[in-house]
């Protein structure tokens, strides 16, 4: 655990079995100018989210040679349970040095965001209650770079996180990660994400003393997934919580709904995951479907980040791959059918009929010896 002069690092060597070790670090920097966040006091808690759902994919005991939360410890025994009964893999032994005693909550509350739907609706959402009693606002916004990425397509992206930051009036905290890089061998992201981003919190425990992980679903659509209302906050400790942030909203209203009424959200949205970080290619599935539902709300054209029309060509012939796909346009056909907007309507139901919607997200677990 370091702190520098522009950045702190929480470091940790990871010994796979038959393996040599490997470097993990955490590099958080407080990108809106101010100076490195005190580290955690606890940085073995870290460790505990990060490695947990590795350990149970290659039948390994977890042990950390650094104290850890109690209550993290009954946590993630509680988390192990329920990746058991969603991906039928066994909980692992999680062996700390020894059980830490509880520290005082930091004042901060981050929100993990990458400029997309979900957590757009967060921060809006945080924006309208800032007058409602017992609130406590969001004080930063997380930016966690688990890809890695550097460029010019990246530097963009972190403009408009800077934007977003300063016209919100809230602190920008960037954690640069190689975690992504050192499991994807053992776990797939969509099991894990969750679990990488709760690490990813514990690493900034110093300064957050709450940390909301934005939604993908609502709960009329929830199923198992790497990030979930009874998953997320089993990795909280004594010193932070971890937050399941937006579950009561489906992603198509977020957008249609409230995205749309916000200038910022429509100059800085970033929705696409086939291109490059800071760039929406405007073609995919996912940027056809948030275009479709700007457009339900009145928005696209003011969207800065989009093509601001529609090609009705490209959405009939959108491929809709998973259940969730799917669902999420019948969603879209369903506020269509409320609106005069024939051709968009027929191009929808279109590509409905030519769906797989029952192609369901199955997790990657490999059973590695490593």
């Amino acid at each position: 655990m370091e702190t520098g002069a522009y950045e702190t690092r929480v470091l940790g060597m990871v010994r796979w079995p038959r393996s040599e070790g490997e470097l993990l670090e955490f590099r958080i920097r407080d990108a809106s100018g101010g100076p490195p966040p005190p580290p955690p006091a606890n940085p073995g808690n870290t460790f505990v989210p990060a490695f947990a759902l590795p350990a149970m994919a290659i039948g390994e005991p977890l042990i950390i040679n650094a104290p850890v939360s109690g209550r993290l410890l009954r946590g993630a025994r509680d988390a192990m349970d329920l990746y058991q009964r969603w991906w039928d893999v066994k909980p692992a032994e999680i062996v700390p040095a020894s059980t830490a005693g509880p520290t005082a909550a930091a004042d901060g509350v981050g929100l993990f965001f990458t400029a997309g739907a979900d957590s757009h609706y967060s921060l809006l959402k945080d924006l309208r209650r800032a007058e409602a009693p017992g609130h406590r606002e969001i004080t930063h916004l997380v930016f966690a770079n688990v890809l890695q990425d550097d460029g010019p397509d990246h530097e963009r992206l972190l403009t408009r996180l800077t934007e977003v930051a300063r016209e919100t009036g809230k602190r920008l905290l960037v954690v640069e990660t190689n975690l992504r890089t050192l499991t994807e061998e053992v776990v797939g992201w969509n099991e894990y994400h969750g679990a990488a981003l709760a690490a990813v919190a514990l690493a900034c425990e110093g300064v957050l003393g709450t940390c909301l992980l934005a939604s993908t679903e609502d709960y009329g659509h929830l199923s198992p997934w790497g990030s979930h209302p009874l998953l997320d906050p089993l990795w909280s400790t004594e010193g932070l919580a971890l937050v399941h942030d937006g579950v009561e909203t489906a992603r198509i209203e977020k957008i249609s709904q409230y995205l749309v009424h916000s200038a910022l959200a429509l100059r800085t949205l970033t929705v696409c995951t086939h291109s490059e970080p800071g760039v929406n290619c405007g073609t995919c599935d996912d940027c056809v479907t948030t275009m479709i539902a700007l457009e339900i709300g009145g928005g696209l054209g003011e969207c800065a980040t989009l093509p601001r029309s529609l090609d009705t060509e490209l959405v009939r012939h959108t491929r809709l791959r998973t259940w969730a796909q799917s669902d999420a346009w019948r969603e879209l056909a369903n506020q269509l059918a409320t609106l005069d907007l024939p051709e968009l309507s027929d191009a929808v139901a279109e590509a409905l009929a030519g769906a797989d919607g029952t192609t369901a997200w199955r997790p990657r677990f490999q059973r590695t010896t490593l």
